[in-house]
């Protein structure tokens, strides 16, 4: 038997089983912890430690997946020895279910932030007739310009008069 940690340490990642356990076999990834099950030596300290009862047993039914998971990423994350940054939502995701989805395991982007669109000036728009983009979950119209077609455009801004110069975009004011 080994310990192993599911799915409600995503995005929660609380690590107070990090400080206890007596042979640091916790790795770390973006936001979520594994145990290294070749490493752990079954005491069952961290079980108790953790605030989102994530650390379970890999005897209990239907954590498989589970226990895959803590040992292919036990051999690609970095080594924890003790606790480190809770996220400060930790407290918001613990207990919401469907997090799965949500595991961060450096293999691809994130959802949504690393997938934003990007629509260069002038482009015509991508968005199947709809006039809407969507951005972190928001409905955003794009603007029409004058001709009634919808187009990105980036209105041109009106300099400021400041002292001072620009290094590669960068202004520094005296």
């Amino acid at each position: 038997m080994t310990y192993i940690v599911t799915e409600n340490c995503i995005n929660c990642k609380y690590q107070d089983c990090v400080a206890v356990c007596p042979v640091d076999c916790f790795y770390e990834g973006e936001n979520f912890l594994v145990i290294h099950p070749e490493e752990c030596i079954d005491c069952g300290v961290c079980e108790p430690e953790c605030p989102a009862d994530a650390i379970k047993p890999d005897t209990e039914a239907g954590l498989d997946t589970w226990l895959e998971i803590n040992t292919k990423f036990s051999e690609l994350w970095p080594n924890i020895a003790e606790a480190g940054t809770v996220p400060p939502d930790a407290d918001d995701w613990n207990g919401k279910p469907d997090k799965a989805v949500l595991l961060a395991t450096g293999e691809s982007p994130l959802e949504p932030h690393a997938q934003k669109p990007v629509y260069p000036a002038g482009a015509p728009l991508e968005d199947g007739g709809t006039g809407i983009y969507e951005i972190d979950g928001a409905k955003v119209p794009f603007p029409k310009a004058e001709d009634g077609a919808q187009k990105v455009a980036l209105p041109p801004r009106a300099p400021k008069d400041r002292s001072g110069y620009e290094v590669d975009g960068l202004r520094i004011d005296n």
